[in-house]
């Protein structure tokens, strides 16, 4: 899929209309939130196979696949500090066999 401007211009990533010719965002940012997107779904779509070759662990995916994996969230920070990996451009998860439920 593609991400167009109301021009038709394409930016690459998702397909996304936009009011306005640049949404008030560059092709770059565009695209990077596509990326960010794709990881996002990904993340999801892997999840169950994630769960079962990671359980209990921290987990931080981009959209090409997994940057690092460990055992503490700090632990997975401080990987990805040492893999010049900014956290801030991966989604981070904990694949948690135990989820607290909540009854609202």
């Amino acid at each position: 899929m593609a991400v167009f401007n109301k021009d038709g211009t394409g930016c690459g990533g998702k397909t996304v209309l936009l009011d306005e010719p640049s949404g008030g965002l560059s092709a770059a940012e565009i695209a990077e939130m596509a990326r960010d997107q794709d990881a996002f779904h990904r993340l999801y779509r892997e999840l169950p196979a994630l769960m079962e070759q990671y359980p209990d662990q921290w987990i931080a995916m981009d959209a090409d696949g997994i940057a690092t994996v460990a055992d503490s969230h700090a632990g997975l920070l401080e990987t990805l500090a040492a893999k010049g990996l900014y956290a801030g451009d991966l989604v981070i998860e904990h694949l948690n066999t135990q989820p607290e439920i909540w009854i609202l």
